[in-house]
């Protein structure tokens, strides 16, 4: 079979047949040979396969009649639990005594990343696996995004099922975090090489672009974000093994494409221009009305009086901005209130994998790992520069020198005796060179949660793995003391439809869970992910 990539250079072969004879083409005709209409099949199933993976790494699937995929998928799946876990949201809906209390051992929401977004993705990543010798660059690009898809899934969980993927079994065994992570790296290097390659020995080309609602086919987008994804990982595990986030993140800062750096490199799943789409984030907040911004995010804005705030949260009925706490006893008032704040968004809205300004904080912390101030003050101050740029707000520079702004205390517009009246933290905007390292990076992850709202899984992960920004604690927690009330949830249970059709395997992984861990208490929110050994708290 012709290489699925040649497809692309079709038009130019398509304009020296024009001189051909009428009959050229049915007497020249090999029957033996795959038609024209053949490759096109090919290139369907393909361009199918990298679409529905693309509408999995958040899930956002379409509407199909009357069935509700895209909101109440991403609601169970990212809305409470990692924009929930990060304070990004509070609940006000009082029928939602779960997540937002710590309370999740006999709801459904901890398994949907795993039964929806896990499994959806796998059957895609497969079937553009299977076109790896015709296609390799929609192979890889079918990598990359396994990846970002796959690494929330172990952020989540711990180990996972990984390295079997495709393998044709029925049960999978579960693979521990660390073999996940390194396989990770080598799949992206691999990615990223034959991705930079064909970028490079012919520039320009877009690769299934009428399949593509991210970067239109735009390969060195996608290159900037595969590398600025490695970096991510690297950091992450920074932890765990200095010496291969380190040696990751200079792989990743080494590549000719670079990471994302400006608003143009912004990953995120457009809506496309013909079928079905709504905005999850917009239907849950307006039409679900099941929560409202998070007191978190709330106070840490408000306290340093950030411009982005009007273009992330709408004003109460005062004209302030006003949060919700999670942990909290509920009552009807706060779904009722015309105070409280909902995010400022439309039904037509993109839904953000990744944006530009993460790239530079990624570095930031790169750099002040490796004690260059310098370094990590420049790229600090371009992250935030550039969060501004993609807010489409002025100010960063006044915003950058104000010494004196910490966060603001949280008082709960609906229920005073909901507030929280101890100080969040000091940190303050402008960087310090006199500053401990640790202050600078809580400073660095402190702005890095700011820029990276609404998408809550990466600074849920951000948190656990540096202790950072610090968060309004629960007050109420039901969790009968598996999960540490200051320390707060730092994973999810495995669902229970492994435990009845894969027994043996996920009692094995609790064994690796409990092995790999700095804190391994079994199969509950309170045990450690391998790459959560942070020992300042």
């Amino acid at each position: 079979m012709k290489k699925f990539r040649y497809i692309l250079m079709a038009a130019a072969a398509m304009t020296m047949a024009i001189a051909c004879t009428k009959d050229f083409v049915e007497r020249n005709t090999n029957p033996e040979e795959a038609t024209d209409e053949m490759l096109g099949w090919d290139n369907l199933r393909v361009g199918s396969a990298f679409a529905q993976m693309t509408r999995n790494v958040i899930p956002s699937y379409q509407l199909i009649g009357d069935e509700e995929y895209g909101s109440a998928n991403f609601q169970v799946v990212q809305d409470l639990t990692g924009n929930l876990f990060a304070n990004y949201i509070g609940v006000v809906n009082t029928g939602f005594t779960g997540n937002n209390i710590y309370n999740i051992t006999s709801k459904s929401w901890y398994e949907a990343m795993f039964n929806d977004a896990y499994v959806r993705a796998t059957g895609s990543w497969e079937t553009l696996n299977l076109y790896r010798e015709e296609s390799p660059e929609a192979a890889a690009l079918g990598d990359v995004l396994k990846v970002a898809l796959m690494h929330r899934v172990t952020d989540t969980y711990g180990p996972i099922p990984y390295l079997q993927i495709g393998s044709g079994l029925v049960t999978l065994q579960y693979d521990s975090q660390e073999v996940i992570y390194k396989k990770f790296f080598e799949e992206l290097d691999s990615a990223i090489s034959t991705l930079t390659s064909f970028w490079q020995a012919q520039p320009g080309t877009k690769l299934l672009a009428d399949y593509d609602n991210v970067f239109g086919g735009d390969l060195a987008k996608w290159i900037r974000f595969a590398n600025t994804l490695r970096m991510r990982l690297a950091m992450r595990v920074v932890y765990a093994d200095r010496n291969l986030a380190m040696a990751q993140a200079e792989a990743a800062l080494a590549n000719p494409a670079g990471l994302m750096t400006s608003a143009g490199d912004l990953a995120a799943l457009h809506k496309p221009t013909s079928g079905a789409w709504e905005n999850p984030l917009y239907v849950i907040q307006y039409s679900f009305n099941d929560d409202r911004i998070g007191a978190t995010i709330e106070a840490y804005m408000n306290g340093y009086k950030d411009p982005r705030r009007a273009k992330y949260f709408t004003e109460g009925a005062d004209g302030a901005y006003h949060g919700v706490r999670n942990g909290i006893n509920l009552t009807s008032d706060y779904a009722n209130s015309s105070l409280l704040s909902k995010m400022n968004c439309t039904n037509n809205d993109d839904i953000v994998w990744m944006g530009p300004a993460e790239a530079w904080f990624l570095k930031a912390e790169y750099w002040l790992r490796n004690g260059d101030k310098a370094q990590a003050r420049q790229c600090y101050e371009e992250g935030v520069r550039v969060s501004f740029d993609v807010c489409g707000v002025s100010g960063a520079d006044d915003y950058l020198a104000d010494k004196a702004s910490i966060p603001a205390k949280f008082v709960d517009a609906v229920n005073a005796g909901n507030s929280y009246s101890s100080a969040l933290s000091d940190v303050t905007v402008a960087w310090n060179d006199a500053d401990s390292d640790e202050k600078n990076l809580e400073r660095i992850i402190t702005q890095k949660y700011i820029a990276g709202f609404p998408e809550g899984q990466e600074a849920w992960s951000e948190f656990r793995r540096t202790g950072y920004p610090k968060v309004i604690p629960y007050s109420v927690n039901q969790s009968g003391g598996k999960i540490d009330t200051q320390r707060q949830i730092r994973r999810l249970n495995w669902p229970s439809s492994e435990y009845r059709t894969n027994a043996a395997n996920v009692t094995a992984a609790i064994s690796t869970l409990n092995g790999e861990s700095s804190l391994g208490t079994g199969d509950n929110g309170g045990t450690r992910l391998w790459w959560d050994k942070n020992t300042r708290f």
